[in-house]
């Protein structure tokens, strides 16, 4: 299991500009150093398979998910 860090003051977007939720800033390996900041960012649990560039934080099921890809 990793950690994400989430930033709720930005937002990602679909390849449609769909809103998909929050950016996930940083993905580490363990809970060392992590430290929330209240109501701006915060640490969640995520699948070892997410980084930063593949995944956003979905704000209505409050899980971090992976960015879908344009369809080919």
């Amino acid at each position: 299991m990793k950690y994400a860090f989430v930033s709720t003051q930005e937002k990602i977007y679909s390849y449609d500009n769909t809103l998909l939720g929050a950016r996930v800033c940083q993905v580490q390996d363990n809970r060392d150093g992590l430290i929330d900041v209240d109501g701006v960012l915060f640490w969640v649990e995520c699948a070892d398979s997410m980084t930063a560039e593949n995944s956003y934080y979905d704000l209505n099921s409050q899980e971090v998910k992976l960015v879908p890809t344009k369809p080919e």
